[in-house]
């Protein structure tokens, strides 16, 4: 894992990803480019021994991720598959740390938000702003 100060570029442009999908629901494709692309140059010159790992871990969640839109039809977005791909390939094993505390703080907000507006499992929110979250949370736990 990185240290918290080479995280930061990250975290910024997962904010960015939050404002668009807050905006527009979309995530500009560029965001997740910027964070592949500061991934692999980081990555290649601070560790070049993890880099076969992150591949393998940005396979396993692009995989899982892109079945799960397949068969929702879309509810988890595609811009929100292309940056948690992204994320997977900086972050390497701790993904799986990211991937849990969105997941938690996502469902978490969702129930309460389907219970004020009697919505319950038919309520729709942004991903985005609880990937930031967990990028941030995964950024300070791991380093």
């Amino acid at each position: 894992m990185h240290s918290t100060i080479l995280s930061l570029p990250v975290i910024v442009l997962t904010a960015c990803a939050v404002w668009t999908d807050y905006k527009r629901k979309e995530i500009d494709n560029w965001i997740p480019a910027a964070i592949l692309t500061y991934g692999i140059i980081l990555n290649a010159f601070l560790n070049p021994g993890r880099f076969t790992e992150s591949f393998v871990y940005m396979f396993i969640v692009f995989t899982i991720l892109f079945t799960i839109y397949i068969i929702t039809n879309g509810k988890l977005g595609g811009g929100d598959v292309k940056l948690l791909t992204a994320l997977a390939f900086f972050f390497g094993s701790s993904i799986m740390v990211l991937l849990l505390i969105a997941g938690i703080t996502a469902t978490t907000y969702g129930v309460f938000k389907g219970i004020k507006n009697r919505t319950y499992f038919r309520t729709e929110t942004i991903f985005a702003p609880f990937i930031f979250i967990a990028a941030v949370l995964t950024s300070i736990l791991t380093s």
